[in-house]
């Protein structure tokens, strides 16, 4: 029968950097209204030969594609159907830029009915053969030939694509443009209309699979097949790849798109998209206005800021962050004690470059700043949290290697009035870690209300290194605690905090101030040698990509969970809420009296922002107003402590990936001290251990998390309403999702099928990064790391070791207001553990 002879292989690579098949147009292809006219894409294909075929098989016509377009002579339309078809021919391939040169037996499909073909002739419409159309058209032929009914036939085609690699697959989710297509000119610079918009982006998007799943260009006809066989019982199971992987292409497939729709707006912040590409994106419902004014505005931005900071005589003077005293006093021994005494309304009086006022915080020990405590490998602590709050709270100790029951999650509240000690040791190499609250559904609020800490470990290696002078230490060695807020109006000396005051605060909570170490734009003295910074976002949703305001290159000597092996030399580094980085900046290349900022650079923070025309959803009107946006030019003009005063931004939140200032440094000193960065870790160093994927226990089945958008309808049809998950699932207290085996080392594979990123944090141990989107972990990614960003469309898999790790432990995004919304779950290691069986 007709169209047995399936499609083996065609290359379906494309632009990992835009979003339109093509952007030709073909003046020789008539649209007079007497013609067939058609688009071919897989880029747009050109010199292919183009067939139409009637429902027995016949030849009717045949013709050449240029630049994608074709045409046939009217005709006479008898058949109930038509077939159309596409073999050989040659494009460029959108993601490599090499020219493809199809065989005879390779090309694309389409199938339409006869009422079909004659509307698109009286319309003067483009039909269209994409690779949706080819399996739709292998499918119908199929059902045929089992005896169902055209009609049946087609309507449950397009229904199982639509179900299996449309709905729910795009960033842009819920939209209705986002159908299957049949026809349009997938060519044209312009799209018509939205659905042509998406068809087109989906086209790109099947060819990004392919590239995804590490298979060259010219197998992606092969993926077909396989996707062809797979529906054919109606049902999307999956399919098995030649290399014996399976592969879940719906899930696959949405990943594609979102890390399609990133790279493309990449691409526009740099300006490298054309009039045609704009307009697409337009179409699909992007705010370009808002984007172009934020992005071209960038660079003048961040000189503005570091010419008016530079210039700047009214900078406080940076605080140094208290450190607790052991409370048993004894110096010699390897046991301290602490107690934290979490207490509301603590007079906090932040400093500015314009003036000073004061803000009632939540502090521990009443201190108005976040404490610090410095301790030894292998010390037996005792730390009691004294909960003088009117709420539940808890300490989360954020990188320890500890058992669960001491972790500080949410399973174990400590109530208002209460105390609770945690009792471990510390037997991790040394690391800059940190303390925070973990309580249910109030995380979020009580970190942004100020409770949080710094924990320093030290080892032998790091005072082996100290002593050697190839690590600097004492005042070379500074804690730097970066978080932004958001204040009310002063009122009679007083600025409140204010959170979740707006509606896009349930997408991450972000402010228009940005504090290190408690005050706004400090400055800091440092003589002309190599300085220690160790840089913490202890936001609760902002990145930053921190670099020095001339460009300079500093050098990264750690990660969340301690020293690099080999330090890494870097002129920006971005870190996702809760990630920790210790820099080297060797102001030997600056003389007395020079000044450097540390800033933010600009980069492109999520798409939500740029979504603005997905229709109600919350009550919210249009995507941009989810996120407080619908056009910068709507925005209120308030001043901000970190920024121009002219700075655009909504209702106290500046967005994710606008330029900052976060400090000044002053070089004030000459500095006779040598200090000589090692080079690499003494061997000793158990830290250089380099997990690999022979080591895992799971190897070949390796635990997966999925994070995604989840929409759903309201009651009785009402407005759209929108959260995160993991996996489909929210948080439930009840509920273990992942049992680990005692003593285990697993591969976890963390992506990311949002549109924003997200910051993954595990606890129980610290990870190790093996790939991102297939490509080996390298410089900084080599370090130890609780706490990892990853970015829409982003595949990020980790290797760790459980033998430390006992009992039940939370898995989450570290955006705090997604966590405190459900985007969590639990994991237990062993047997043991506080909460319920799997549900």
């Amino acid at each position: 029968m007709l169209l047995k002879n399936t499609l083996k292989t065609v290359t379906l690579s494309v632009m990992a950097s835009i979003i339109l098949v093509g952007c030709s147009s073909n003046d020789s292809v008539s649209s007079d209204g007497t013609n067939i006219i058609g688009s071919v894409v897989k880029g747009p294909i050109s010199d292919a030969t183009i067939e139409i075929l009637d429902a027995s098989g016949n030849l009717l016509a045949s013709t050449t594609s240029k630049d994608g377009l074709f045409s046939f002579p009217q005709m006479d339309l008898t058949s109930d159907f038509y077939i159309l078809k596409s073999t050989g021919g040659s494009y460029e391939d959108e993601a490599t830029s090499v020219l493809v040169t199809l065989l005879e037996t390779q090309g694309l499909k389409t199938l339409l009915t006869k009422n079909e073909l004659q509307a698109m002739i009286s319309q003067k419409t483009h039909l269209a053969m994409t690779p949706e159309t080819t399996i739709y058209a292998e499918i119908v032929m199929n059902s045929i030939e089992s005896g169902e009914e055209l009609t049946t036939a087609m309507s449950s085609a397009e229904t199982l694509i639509s179900n299996a690699l449309i709905k729910d697959s795009s960033p842009l989710a819920q939209l209705d443009g986002d159908k299957f297509m049949r026809r349009g000119d997938f060519t044209s610079a312009f799209p018509k209309d939205q659905s042509e918009a998406f068809a087109r982006n989906r086209a790109i998007s099947f060819s990004y699979l392919v590239k995804d799943l590490n298979l060259s260009a010219s197998s992606a006809f092969d993926v077909i097949d396989l996707l062809v066989e797979d529906y054919k019982d109606g049902r999307a199971d999956g399919i098995k790849l030649k290399d014996g992987r399976d592969v879940n292409v719906s899930e696959s497939f949405a990943l594609s798109r979102t890390r399609l729709f990133q790279n493309t707006t990449d691409k526009m912040r740099r300006g490298e998209l054309n009039e045609g590409q704009i307009a697409q994106l337009e179409k699909m419902g992007f705010d370009t206005e808002m984007f172009n004014n934020t992005s071209g505005a960038d660079t003048e931005l961040l000189n503005e800021l570091v010419t008016q900071y530079l210039a700047s005589t009214t900078l406080p003077t940076l605080h140094t962050l208290p450190l607790l005293s052991d409370e048993d006093g004894n110096t010699t021994d390897t046991k301290e004690s602490y107690t934290l005494k979490a207490t509301e309304g603590v007079n906090v009086s932040i400093q500015t470059p314009e003036g000073n006022w004061t803000t009632p915080m939540w502090r521990y020990n009443n201190n108005p700043l976040p404490v610090l405590i410095k301790t030894s490998r292998g010390t037996e602590m005792t730390l009691t949290l004294d909960n003088n709050l009117t709420v539940d709270s808890t300490i989360h100790w954020h990188g320890f290697k500890i058992p669960a029951i001491m972790d500080g999650g949410p399973d174990v509240p400590v109530a208002p009035g209460s105390t609770k000690d945690y009792t471990f040791t510390m037997n991790q190499p040394a690391a800059s870690l940190w303390f925070h609250p973990h309580p249910d559904m109030q995380t979020g609020k009580q970190v942004y209300m100020g409770l949080s800490g710094v924990y320093l470990i030290e080892d032998t290696i790091t005072k082996e290194l100290e002593d050697a002078k190839t690590l600097p230490t004492g005042d070379k060695d500074t804690v730097l605690l970066i978080q932004d807020r958001r204040f009310t109006d002063e009122s009679n000396g007083v600025r409140e905090l204010a959170y979740m005051t707006n509606e896009a605060d349930s997408d991450g909570m972000m402010g228009d101030t940005i504090l290190v170490n408690g005050s706004v734009m400090p400055k800091q003295e440092v003589s002309n040698t190599l300085h220690r910074f160790r840089l913490y976002n202890v936001s609760n949703a902002r990145n930053y990509d921190f670099a020095l305001s001339d460009g300079s290159e500093f050098t990264i000597v750690g990660t969340d969970g301690g020293l690099l092996d080999k330090p890494v030399k870097v002129d920006h580094i971005m870190l996702g809420a809760a990630q920790r980085v210790e820099i080297i900046v060797d102001f030997a290349n600056y003389s007395v009296g020079d000044k450097v900022l540390l800033v933010s650079k600009p980069f492109n923070g999520d798409m939500m922002g740029m979504m603005g025309n997905m229709g109600n959803m919350n009550g919210m009107g249009n995507m941009g107003s989810m996120n407080g946006m619908s056009g910068m030019g709507n925005m209120s003009g308030m001043g901000s402590m970190n920024a121009p005063s002219q700075t655009e931004h909504i209702d106290g939140m500046l967005p994710n990936g606008t330029p900052l200032a976060i400090m000044r440094f002053d070089i004030t000193a000459d500095e006779a001290e040598d200090i000589t960065l090692y080079s690499t870790l003494p061997t000793t160093a158990e830290i250089t251990t380099r997990l690999n994927e022979d080591d895992a226990s799971n190897k070949g089945n390796e635990r997966e998390f999925l994070m995604s958008m989840d929409m759903s309808q309201g009651m009785s049809g009402g407005a759209m309403s929108m959260s995160f998950v993991i996996n489909g699932k929210t948080f439930d207290m009840n509920r273990v999702d992942e049992f680990v085996e005692a003593g285990a080392t697993e591969i976890w594979s963390i992506r990311n099928m949002s549109p924003m990123a997200h910051p993954f944090h595990a606890h129980a141990i610290q990870y190790q990064i093996l790939t991102r989107n297939g490509i080996p972990a390298s410089g900084v990614d080599l370090g130890w790391k609780d706490t990892f960003l990853v970015q829409p469309g982003e595949t990020v898999r980790v290797i760790g070791d459980f033998s430390s790790a006992e009992g039940d432990y939370m898995y989450h995004c570290h955006i705090l207001e997604h966590e405190d919304a459900g985007m969590m779950g639990y994991f237990r290691v062993g047997d043991t553990g506080n909460l319920g069986t799997q549900q």
